[in-house]
């Protein structure tokens, strides 16, 4: 079963996976758990398979758990938190195993982690590093007539550019460039540490990529050639007894409903971690998070007496600045009642940052994308191609801006003037808000911002977060100030999808290729379906990603 499925399709089958648990509870057999991982778009998902996997290292009756990679859960920081938590279950004795098809980047970094990794004797090695591939627009929009009136504040604020131009201006290039390099070098310390090589060892098996099979065994990034059929023996031989695979999803749906039923009977504190993932919008979309849905959500927490402490779980590109001010302002009144702190996933940048700006601290991992402090915002002037159509529009007007944000003119100077000083406002209370929260000077502050993004460990050495323990860290934290003992955790999402978008995402995920949907993501990412949505407002949003590989 795949990490997309696992939880949401154990929970569809309670009764098969009540018996798989009553199963497991009446096993003898040394058990190693089989799980195979692959990428899902929840980070809920993810946080639940960390925790089961973390279960399972603490189980006597666990001796291994063997991890099918066929991708990585997701972006940087879930790789990071998947090998912490392999590094966590290896430290209490219990073996952790990878078994590769072929292999990337971030596969190969996950499998680093691992006691033990067998790959196909036909497997491919694509340990090739880190890029980005910038992507422009502008050209093939002119072409259409199509023009992109967009304005920015913040030299590095580059979200605009592939829709304006035909290659990255000098401020992208650099920001990006140093992006890159970073996550590089954390990428060759994985892999150097995990495997036993050198710097100069880990370098030239990059230079070589890719690698057959026995090209990366003489390497040293694999340790044995084993097709599927031949797994179940070979870990028999390396564990010195028989064991019997089993799979993990019937384990995870055991330990997920056990922790509910101890919830159900606890009492006492709460910490209360709010999941929240997407881009930022002012209503509900089914792809990202919307003030609409999580303000209420943050007011219900205020008022919970029960909760002493909550962590904010971010996972956002951005969006609407509109939308990341009132949450903003939801998690400034509950920060001034209770301890908020807030740990950023994958991702957490522009508006992630800004909603996040009151907490007392911020986690991040080394991998997080965070930073892209800058406002940029403006409109798809669409009047010429609509001409070559056939199209044509008339304004009348009762005031001389009622047409301001129309997509059928551009902005009169005038217009264009007040547009950037609206910016330039929403930018300066923006750095604000993120000084305040950092307790610096906005002056110290401001130069690490104008929208250049960072990794998390670049944001930690410029003082814009402030642990790299990421979300346990974030809770563990969380208990200390609020100074209380027995608490317990309780997870809410901060979106709510109706069961039949969830069905039909499920349905999505099987029938459509994997590689088709992020094609159909990196050429319409949620950030730009929000961007189309709020045309003509300041907007806070990170200008690219970059891809684990």
């Amino acid at each position: 079963m795949g990490l997309v499925s696992l939880v949401s399709g154990i929970a569809a089958i309670p009764f098969v996976g009540a018996l798989s648990a009553l199963q497991w509870l009446a096993t003898r057999t040394p058990t190693v758990l089989d799980l195979t991982v692959e990428r899902t778009a929840s980070l809920y998902e993810r946080e639940q398979l960390r925790l089961a996997i973390r279960e399972a290292g603490r189980d006597p009756r666990v001796a291994g758990i063997l991890l099918r990679l066929r991708e990585a859960p997701a972006g940087w920081g879930s790789s990071q938190d998947l090998r912490d938590v392999i590094s966590e279950v290896r430290a209490k004795g219990t073996r952790v195993y990878a078994f590769v098809e072929s292999a990337g980047n971030a596969v190969t970094a996950i499998a680093a982690a691992c006691d033990r990794v067998f790959v196909v004797p036909t497997g491919e090695i694509g340990l090739v590093g880190v890029g980005a591939e910038l992507t422009f627009f502008g050209a093939a929009l002119g072409r259409l007539g199509v023009v992109p009136d967009f304005e920015a504040a913040g030299a590095y604020k580059s979200f605009g550019e592939p829709f304006t131009r035909s290659f990255p201006s000098a401020a992208n290039q650099e920001a990006t460039r140093e992006l890159v390099s970073d996550l590089q070098a954390q990428l060759v310390d994985a892999i150097g540490v995990g495997r036993g090589l050198t710097v100069e060892q880990t370098q030239d098996l990059f230079a070589r990529a890719p690698l057959s099979a026995t090209q990366a065994l003489a390497g040293g990034l694999v340790d044995e050639l084993a097709y599927e059929d031949e797994l179940e023996d070979k870990l028999s031989g390396h564990l010195g007894k028989k064991i019997k695979l089993r799979s993990f999803a019937s384990y995870a749906w055991r330990v997920r409903w056990l922790a509910r039923l101890r919830g159900l009977a606890a009492t006492g504190p709460k910490i209360a971690v709010v999941h929240l993932e997407g881009a930022i919008a002012m209503e509900a979309s089914a792809r990202g998070m919307s003030a609409r849905a999580v303000v209420p959500i943050l007011r219900a927490l205020r008022e919970d007496d029960d909760v002493v402490a909550v962590v904010l779980h971010v996972d956002s590109p951005g969006g609407s600045a509109l939308a990341s001010d009132l949450m903003w302002r939801e998690v400034d009144l509950l920060n001034r009642k209770k301890v908020v702190l807030a740990a950023f996933a994958d991702v957490s940048a522009s508006g992630g940052v800004y909603l996040a700006a009151p907490a007392r601290e911020i986690f991040v991992r080394p991998g997080t994308l965070t930073g892209s402090i800058g406002v940029f915002g403006g409109k798809l002037v669409v009047a010429e191609g609509l001409r070559q159509v056939g199209v044509y529009n008339h304004p009348v007007l009762g005031s001389p801006n009622a047409a301001v944000f129309s997509a059928a003119r551009p902005f009169t100077d005038d217009q264009r003037v007040r547009f950037r000083e609206s910016l330039q406002r929403f930018y300066d209370g923006f750095v604000t808000r993120v000084a305040e929260g950092r307790k610096k000077p906005v002056d110290v502050v401001e130069p690490h911002c104008r929208g250049r993004v960072w990794t998390g460990r670049a944001a930690l050495s410029r003082g814009l977060v402030d642990h790299t323990s990421g979300l346990d860290g974030a809770i563990a934290r969380a208990a200390e100030l609020a100074g209380k003992r027995g608490w317990r955790r309780s997870d809410v999402l901060g979106r709510r999808d109706p069961p039949f978008s969830r069905l039909l995402r499920g349905l999505t995920g099987r029938l459509v290729p994997g590689a088709a949907l992020r094609w159909k993501e990196r050429l319409f990412p949620a950030a730009l379906e929000v961007l189309l949505s709020h045309q003509g407002e300041p907007m806070m949003l990170l200008p690219e990603e970059v891809d684990v590989g």
